[in-house]
This record gives structure tokens, sequence and C-alpha cells, in this order.
């Protein structure tokens, strides 16, 4: 019988890729969480979707994205690093309150159980923009 592991992260460098990466990540995220149900995996990918696309719009784009199973918990937590110090914001768009985009961090809300930011420190200059999806099947 094989022992599953509490926990398991995977990683995609994402360094000099442009918003073209963002298919890519997500045929990545279809294979790496198949083990899931299909709900779960794509509120996971359309977390990571919104989190990679704002490193895009307002960092520069992103370093790495990491995702942890934490299979005992049933919690799938996305993170997504790159260089640039503002944290995003909830419920603000910079496009101002008509406009149709800038709305990511809602949905990321919305479709995690929580979410925030790590960084960057004056040791570590890159910022970690993190959220966690729970994956407990409803009866």
């Amino acid at each position: 019988m094989a022992v599953v592991p509490d926990e398991s992260t995977v990683s995609l460098d994402l360094h000099g890729k442009g918003p073209h990466a963002l298919g890519a990540v997500r045929r990545w995220l279809g294979v790496e969480l198949a083990d899931l149900s299909r709900d779960c995996v794509v509120d996971v990918i359309q977390v990571a979707d919104e989190l990679t696309s704002n490193a895009f719009e307002h960092a520069g784009g992103p370093s790495t994205i990491r995702v942890t199973h934490d299979h005992a918990a049933s919690l799938v937590t996305v993170e997504v690093e790159d260089e640039h110090p503002a944290a995003p914001t909830l419920g603000r768009s910079r496009f101002g309150p008509g406009a149709h985009r800038g709305r990511g961090m809602v949905l990321i809300n919305e479709l995690s159980c929580s979410w925030g930011v790590r960084g960057p420190t004056a040791d570590h200059h890159t910022k970690t923009v993190w959220a966690r999806v729970s994956c407990v099947e409803e009866p």
C-alpha cells in the first residue's frame, strides 16, 4: 500500500515568460491536480489565473508559481511570487467603479478560504501573493 504524503508542493518557473504563459499554467495545474475533483481544479485554476494575471498586469510578471496540496486538510494553496513591492487591494479597481475589469482580488476572495501577502523584506526583494482553496467535497 502506497503512503500518500500529508502535503505535496510543485512549482513552475515563470521568469521571463509573458502573459501567453497563462495557458501553460492552466494545463500544468490540470495535470498536477488531476487527483482532485473537477470543481476544485476549476476553482484552483481560476485563482491561479487571477494571481498570475495580476503579476503580469501590475508587477512586470511573476517569477514563480507554487502549488501546495495539503491532502489531510483538503486544501490547495497557490502562491505567486513577483518583484513588485505593492500589495494587491481588495474591492478597488484602479480603473474606476464602473470598470468591467480590475476585480481579480474580489474573485480570489470569493473562491478562496483565505489569502494574503508575504514580503518583500530587506533580505528578500520579492513578494508572494497566496490564496488557499478548500477542496472538501460537499455531500
